[in-house]
């Protein structure tokens, strides 16, 4: 890491980004990871449109330390796998099951499948190597129009039975908001009158990471807020540098 000393003031320069590229049949998918050093945890961004969480960590002051994972594929939502002309598409936050694979998938292959499965195990362990923390947190956005808010995990909503607690104050956008497994987590964040779900002990099997780190005892984390919330979402990430750093 570099050091630049600039009127008597000593800056400290992040190291530059590293990347990998990962063969998805005859397409790509690169991670880009950005360190900081004396990180606490390791943020993971898997939706390659959601530039928002994107702007808010690189808006943290440099005493906020988190290094960030990014998957990057043409800077689409939904990633192709491709193959003989072929292209399948998938949700990469939904290829963590083989269920979540057979959900997301679209068309359906089994031989696809299984190169599917391995490229989230290799996105696992790449992510577990560069994270210093025992928990997973992820940085996700959403719209102001859907297809998710915090009002969606309560009853009579599409996720009232994917939640066992929810915390709503007034005067919170909700479509910002944290879900979390832990339930001390849960209790800190409303305590600070944040928005926030505690997921199911057995929430539906999506493929995605909260419900894979449900079933493996990973605490989880994810910080989720609307396109454009910048501002919100980087005022997120410094509670959550908070808690870990209590912890």
């Amino acid at each position: 890491m570099k050091h630049l000393f600039i009127s008597g003031i000593l800056l400290l320069t992040l190291a530059p980004p590293t990347s990998t590229t990962y063969q998805l049949g005859t397409k790509t998918c690169t991670t880009k990871f950005t360190e900081k050093k004396n990180a606490v945890a390791t943020l993971l961004s898997l939706h390659d449109n959601e530039n928002t969480a994107i702007a808010a960590y690189e808006s943290l002051a440099t005493n906020i330390r988190f290094s960030l994972l990014e998957l990057q594929q043409e800077n689409q939502r939904l990633f192709i796998y491709q193959e003989n002309g072929k292209d399948y598409i998938f949700d990469p936050n939904r290829i963590f099951s083989d269920e979540g694979i057979k959900k997301t998938l679209k068309p359906y292959d089994a031989n696809t499948a299984s190169k599917i499965k391995d490229f989230a195990a290799a996105i696992f362990k790449a992510f577990v190597l560069k994270n210093p923390n025992k928990y997973l947190i992820s940085i996700h956005n959403n719209t102001d129009e859907g297809p998710l808010s915090i009002r969606d995990y309560i009853k009579p909503n599409k996720y009232q039975n994917e939640a066992k607690g929810v915390f709503v104050p007034p005067n919170m956008d909700e479509d910002d908001f944290f879900l979390v497994t832990e339930q001390e987590d849960f209790d800190y964040l409303k305590m600070h009158k944040q928005n926030v779900v505690l997921q199911s002990d057995k929430p539906t099997d999506d493929g995605s990471l909260s419900v894979y780190c449900e079933k493996n005892n990973i605490p989880y984390i994810n910080i989720e807020a609307q396109n454009e919330h910048t501002k919100i979402q980087k005022e997120m990430m410094k509670i959550i540098y908070t808690l870990l750093k209590t912890k």
